[in-house]
């Protein structure tokens, strides 16, 4: 009896301290997916009534639920953008509702900004947010909740002076303070402490903190906790780089600012101290060029540290051409699993739940984040110019010319209903096919082309739902993100401006489809880069973006640099990077490729680059030359192959 009660301790020990331990890394660097451990990965507002929506925060309250917050409106700074709230309950997001605005008389609405969310132990959920013109001018607010966000008090001003925290969520210490991360940027940026001890009811200012001999500009800290009561703060800078500062008086003095060699791109980012003492940083791992201090925001990611120096990579949540992945919040539940939300495109607000223990991660050196990368330029051909529309062939003519994808169309039209497809007829067998000879193969599929509407009328055809729709189920089908809708000699708003209202109508529509598969639409139109900005801004929806085509912007004798430039990184969808037939891109002297792409990189710009024409009309129906040689020149100016 003694030896089975013996045994039954030796080996509950041994369960619990198995349980405790690092997971081993189980898989080379080589397999890394970069999504292990995440449990959910979906949208809290799917169905917003606004257009732009950023800056969210999570908490858990004091029953265990979850509930996050984040400003919505017509974009970043306009009048009518408000905070809102969602809770999770029963697995689901509740519809999110609007509980804070910036109305201040019936004449004068200022926009909100940067909701936190605290959660008072076993008290109140503390929402604190900012009211104002512009971050150097606005002011502090709060609002409370008795019952875990359901409801919510009248909005009350902080004293004169406090912000509350600015972006991320404020940390209980042990002596009773609250502390409240904060920062403000009316003369530079600068960070400083703000705390309460009794949850709101008196606040004390700290002094703002010293930038170092670097004179580092700094702002939208998070708190981690150290051994020995220590604390560090860690966050934003417009110095390419990682902040971080310490304190050993709980908040009351920190160290000059030092810059860690992890990157920044000048965008938010938030950490937390993990249960097992160790720290989780989400954040872009994204370098700015030297003499810059902004850059892209994607891909998003996840780092672990044991000491708040020295990381290790973990996660990629979002690696996308499309759009930005920003200003996320990150919180341990009671569950242990880590809880995140971030801005998803400025569209939708995204929810992650990880699994700590599930992490396997490997050291960041140098600032390099581990493993390969993916390319930032790859180069496609339009399959209906190869001779092989739809076609399985297309694959291993693509491969012979070298190119990494092809643009596959969506057939002719005619006076058809819809495209002629044996994908839209519902033949799965060519489905099956066409995605093992893609494998097999290694030559992808860049796009779907609706190159139908190259002859035909996108604003007048009666049936275009149908057609946008049957393209929409064919990118699904492959999994497939950018559309290509050439708006053609039937669509032309310079020679038809009349045509205009129905256009807009219409694409307003397919991006609201297109947005349900997170793609885009890129459309090819006749204007100049600064008449496509405000068709854009017209129409008013992300996933609708601009085809940009090299031998539009040479047919009107406009600078392909500079137009790009104009057009802007997060309006372009993907670039038709040749002319029309004559010579070779080479040897084309309207097309300056080693100054395009530097104008891109510049712009850190990312996508495909998808050869349509630039034949030698000498042999103009010799396919392999005319295209090899052209994917040649682009590799070798893009990707110094």
């Amino acid at each position: 009896m003694k030896f089975i009660h013996t045994t039954f301790i030796l080996s509950f020990v041994l369960l619990f301290v198995s349980c405790n331990q690092p997971e081993q890394k189980k898989i080379a660097l080589a397999d890394k997916t970069w999504r292990e451990g995440i449990i959910v990965d979906e949208f809290i507002n799917n169905d917003a009534p606004y257009l732009s929506c950023h800056a969210s925060t999570i908490v858990e309250t004091t029953k265990g639920d979850l509930v996050a917050s984040w400003f919505g409106g017509t974009h970043e700074r306009h009048p009518d953008v408000g905070i809102w709230v969602s809770k999770l309950k029963n697995g689901k997001w509740t519809e999110g509702i609007e509980v804070a605005n910036g109305i201040q008389n019936d004449t004068l609405r200022y926009p909100t900004w940067n909701p936190v969310l605290y959660q008072v132990p076993d008290g109140d959920l503390m929402l604190f947010y900012k009211v104002g013109p512009s971050p150097s001018t606005w002011w502090g607010m709060l609002m409370r909740s008795k019952d875990g966000g359901d409801s919510w008090s009248d909005p009350e001003k902080l004293p004169e002076g406090f912000l509350g925290p600015i972006k991320n969520k404020p940390v209980l210490l042990d002596n009773g303070n609250l502390l409240l991360p904060s920062s403000v940027e009316g003369n530079g940026w600068n960070l400083r402490m703000e705390s309460t001890p009794d949850f709101g009811k008196t606040w004390k200012m700290g002094d703002t903190l010293p930038k170092g001999p670097n004179k580092i500009n700094a702002i939208q800290p998070s708190v981690l906790f150290h051994q020995n009561n220590k604390l560090q703060q860690i966050g934003r800078t417009r110095n390419r780089h990682l902040f971080s500062t310490w304190s050993e008086d709980s908040g009351e003095t920190w160290s000059d600012l030092e810059l860690l060699n992890m990157p920044n791109n000048s965008s938010g980012t938030d950490a937390v101290t993990m249960k097992n003492g160790e720290h989780a940083l989400i954040y872009n791992h994204v370098w700015p060029d030297e003499g810059t201090t902004k850059s892209y925001r994607s891909p998003l990611n996840i780092a672990t540290s044991k000491d708040g120096i020295h990381w290790n990579a973990a996660l990629v949540l979002e690696d996308s051409k499309i759009s930005q992945y920003s200003y996320p919040a990150i919180i341990q539940g009671t569950d242990g699993m880590l809880h995140c939300v971030y801005t998803w495109r400025r569209q939708k607000i995204k929810y992650v739940k990880i699994e700590p223990s599930k992490l396997v991660t490997f050291p960041i050196e140098d600032g390099v984040w581990p493993g390969p990368t993916k390319e930032r330029y790859k180069v496609a051909v339009c399959d209906w110019m190869i001779l092989k529309r739809q076609k399985l062939g297309a694959f291993g003519r693509a491969k012979e010319i070298g190119a990494d994808a092809i643009e596959m169309d969506m057939g002719g039209l005619g006076n058809r209903e819809t495209f002629d497809s044996k994908f839209v007829r519902g033949d799965t067998a060519s489905v099956r096919v066409f995605k093992n000879k893609s494998l097999e193969t290694g030559v992808g599929i860049s796009s779907v082309a609706m190159s139908g509407f190259y002859a035909q009328s996108f604003a007048k055809r009666p049936t275009y739902k149908k057609m946008v729709l049957d393209c929409i189920d064919v990118m699904k089908m492959f999994n497939v993100e950018v559309a290509y809708l050439p708006l053609g000699t039937q669509g032309d708003l310079v020679k038809n401006p009349e045509l205009r209202p129905a256009i807009i109508e219409r694409l307003r529509w397919a991006g609201k489809e297109v947005e349900k598969i997170n793609g885009i639409i890129a459309v090819e139109t006749s204007l100049s880069a600064s008449e496509e900005k405000k068709l854009l801004e017209e129409i008013g929806n992300r996933n609708i973006k601009i085809a940009f085509n090299f031998a539009n912007a040479i047919e009107n004798g406009r600078d392909i640099s500079k137009e790009l430039k104009t057009l802007g990184r997060d309006n372009i969808g993907e670039i038709h990077a040749s002319n029309t037939d004559g010579n070779w891109i080479e040897n084309d002297p309207a097309i300056d490729l080693p100054k395009i792409k530097q104008t891109l990189d510049k712009m850190h710009w990312k996508g495909w680059l998808v050869v349509e024409r630039s034949r030698d009309t000498s042999m103009v129906r010799e396919v392999v030359k005319n295209y090899g040689a052209n994917v040649r020149y682009l590799k070798k100016i893009f990707k110094n192959q």
